[in-house]
């Protein structure tokens, strides 16, 4: 059986501002619940409220344990985590706060690998088999040997589930320790800056205004083939990748 602990934490709500469920550290949980045979655990540090940790509980897991500290979150965090051998955090988005240091972070403290951008992971007993998603969509398959930490992508292929009776029934243990130096000033949470402005185009036109703006642009470089024969139509494609280096043939 495999142990895994996921780590998670609150989030700030866009709207109301109230703590609130993590969707990257939710798509974490339900990940590791997805793995056949495993004893999963959710362990959080610093503040976290009783209705976000019931909400977290509602995922499918059968108990949380809540360390609350003043200190540097990662310090809190060794000690109970140097021998588990599987730790799972969400990736932050663009949307939620924190820049996602945790992992790495967590790996420097521990000796341990890190592996960010995870989309599926197999047990196959001595070792795990993870994919990672690579940009443009490309994936890549690791051999993973624990302990390790994981970062599952958002783009993970898992459903997150949401049970009342796993919220009622899931366990709640709080512990407190201040060990290690207090977080600096660049690590204090401070509220989200304001969201970024959507750009307007100067000059609203219609798709196929800008399709013929475009062709008939002098300072784009292209061309309009309609007579000839095909293979000729063809030769002037294909002399136009080999132009900008598209293909290597």
């Amino acid at each position: 059986m495999s142990r895994i602990t996921v780590l998670v934490a609150a989030r700030q709500h866009p709207v109301s501002g109230k703590p609130a469920r993590s969707k990257a550290d939710s798509k974490a949980v339900a990940a590791a619940l997805a793995m056949p045979d495993s004893e999963v655990q959710l362990l959080s540090a610093g503040k976290l409220s009783e209705a976000v940790a019931r909400d977290y509980l509602a995922l499918g897991a059968r108990s949380l344990e809540i360390i609350d500290t003043t200190a540097d979150v990662c310090a809190a965090l060794v000690q109970p985590l140097k021998d588990v051998p599987w730790v799972l955090t969400g990736t932050r988005s663009a949307e939620e706060s924190g820049g996602n240091l945790l992992p790495f972070q967590l790996g420097a403290a521990l000796s341990r690998p890190v592996i960010t951008q995870v989309v599926a992971m197999e047990d196959h007993g001595a070792h795990w088999i993870v994919t990672q998603a690579l940009p443009k969509g490309a994936r890549r398959r690791l051999q993973v040997t624990a302990p390790a930490v994981l970062a599952i992508s958002e783009a993970a292929p898992v459903t997150v589930r949401y049970a009342l009776a796993d919220k009622s029934l899931g366990r709640i243990s709080r512990t407190t320790t201040n060990t290690g130096t207090p977080p600096t000033a660049s690590a204090l949470l401070r509220p989200r800056s304001k969201r970024r402005a959507v750009l307007q185009a100067k000059v609203a036109q219609s798709g196929h205004a800008r399709m013929l703006g475009a062709i008939d642009s002098p300072s784009s470089g292209g061309q309009v083939v309609s007579t000839g024969t095909p293979e000729h139509k063809a030769q002037v494609i294909l002399d136009y990748l080999r132009a900008h280096a598209l293909v290597n043939f």
